[in-house]
Parts: structure tokens; C-alpha cells; sequence
């Protein structure tokens, strides 16, 4: 049996899932994993890609599903094909650079405290941190001020603790997250990752970022950049109204008014 299952969801970055397969491949040798790859594409062209990478690596299966529900819908379809103790949810414009997946899974194992665990996510520059990899929950109060501190990070210390960890890299227990009903599939996208890693801390677990490992993220590959604003939008009205309140919602919802005004889901 495998140790770890690796999830990822394709949605036209079959470009981006070839990258990331080979070094994800070149540097997890000494790791007994599976891939499970959910293709929300509904192509023709894109699954036949795909089918090609599959028959590189044996220990990869396709899931096609037409319906294109959203990531975390998509991430929940291919836990069910799981068949093993450890999950690694993965975005495929990601790209491994050494063993830090085998290093995750070694802090996993050993830290029963943490619910959801990520490591540090640079940008394409393999240099400059990515911007929202970890922060804090929002309300009301963290959208007044610098929701992320990733320029804080001390890489010093082998850990540390954070409210929410992203799902572009997230790493938990299957039990924990067949426990939680996985993602909320209405958060379509954006905001999936904050839903449950808040729900993983009403359980009373910790989240934490592993320092000593990293992964490089190509970030928003698979859609336009006004389709993020829009769903993201739609995603924090939600995750307010679930987590917050409906006073803290319609509140967000006038803090937001002039930009969205000025930008319209820009």
C-alpha cells in the first residue's frame, strides 16, 4: 500500500501537470505514493494529455469528471479514490524541488496536533515567497491590516502555527478530512482552504507552515484574472455568512462597495 495519496485537480494546465508530475516524480523516490489526477476540463483534447502522462508513470489514475463543480468538489471526488492513511492535496502548477513532500509527511506523522499542513510556497522566481500561503481567519478586524505576514517568516524555526494554510499544497490525515465532509462545495473557488481549516480549528486542531520544506507555485494558471476576483468575491461573502455572521456579512459587503464600484471584478 501506498503511504500517501496525492490529489490533484486539472483544469487545462495539462501544460503546468507535466512539470509538475516529472519533479514531483524525481524527487519522491524513496516514497511509496499514488497520484489521483480529477480533470474538470470536459475536453476531449485535455483528457487525451492526460491519458499520455498516464501512461509515464504507473502509479497514476485519471478521474474524469464532467460536471466541473469546482476545486473543492473536485479534490472531494478524488479523495474518494484514496486508498491510504495520508493525503497531499496539490495544485498542478506547482513544481517540486526537492524532498520536501517526504519531509511533510515524516512532520505529519509525528505532530498529532496539527490538522492541515503546508509548506513554504515560493513564486516562479524560486526566490520571493508567495503572498497568501498562510495567514489568519478573516472578520472583520484582519481586513483592516495585512491579512498575510509572509514576509515575517522565520526559517529559523522548523514550524510554526498559522490559522489558515492553502490548499495549493495541503497535506492531513484522510480520516480528519473524510470526518469534516472535505471541502464545502460551495465555495466553488477561493476560500475552501480558510472554510476548512476554521472548521479543523473548531475541532480543536492545530494548522502549521513545515519551514524546512518548499515547493514552487506558477499561482492562478487556470483561470483569467477576472474570474478570480469574481469567484473569490463570492467565495468570502460566503465564508463570512458561515463563519461570522450575517451582521459581519452585510458589514463586509459596504466595506467592499467603493472598490468593487471602482473595479468590478477586475
Amino acid at each position: 500500500m501506498p503511504d500517501l495519496s496525492i490529489i490533484i485537480v486539472n483544469y487545462f494546465t495539462s501544460s503546468y501537470l507535466s512539470k509538475c508530475l516529472r519533479t514531483l516524480y524525481e524527487h519522491t523516490k524513496g516514497l511509496n505514493f499514488e497520484v489521483i489526477i480529477v480533470d474538470n476540463s470536459a475536453s476531449p483534447n485535455e483528457l487525451a494529455k492526460l491519458k499520455k502522462l498516464e501512461k509515464l508513470y504507473g502509479s497514476l489514475k485519471i478521474i474524469a469528471d464532467s460536471r466541473n463543480s469546482g476545486f473543492g468538489a473536485g479534490n472531494n471526488l478524488g479523495v474518494k479514490y484514496a486508498k491510504v492513511k495520508y493525503l497531499l492535496l496539490l495544485n498542478p502548477d506547482t513544481e517540486i524541488v526537492d524532498d520536501s513532500i517526504g519531509k511533510m509527511l515524516k512532520f505529519l506523522k509525528y505532530h498529532k496536533e496539527i490538522g492541515a499542513l503546508t509548506c513554504l510556497l515560493y513564486q516562479k522566481d524560486k526566490k520571493t515567497l508567495q503572498r497568501a500561503f498562510f495567514g489568519k481567519f478573516q472578520n472583520l478586524s484582519t481586513l483592516t491590516i495585512r491579512r498575510y505576514n509572509y514576509q515575517k517568516v522565520d526559517i529559523g524555526q522548523e514550524f510554526f502555527y498559522t490559522d489558515i494554510v492553502t490548499g495549493a499544497a495541503l497535506m492531513m490525515k484522510k480520516s480528519l478530512y473524510e470526518k469534516l465532509d472535505g471541502f464545502d462545495e460551495r465555495f466553488f473557488m477561493y476560500l475552501e482552504d480558510d472554510d476548512l481549516c476554521k472548521r479543523l480549528y473548531d475541532l480543536g486542531y492545530k494548522n502549521a507552515v513545515l519551514t524546512t520544506a518548499k515547493i514552487i507555485h506558477y499561482e492562478g494558471a487556470s483561470a483569467t484574472k477576472k474570474t478570480r476576483s469574481k469567484y473569490y468575491f463570492e467565495s468570502q461573502k460566503l465564508f463570512f455568512r458561515k463563519h461570522n455572521g450575517l451582521l459581519a456579512t452585510l458589514a463586509l459587503r459596504l466595506l467592499r462597495f467603493p472598490y468593487r464600484l471602482l473595479r468590478p471584478y477586475k
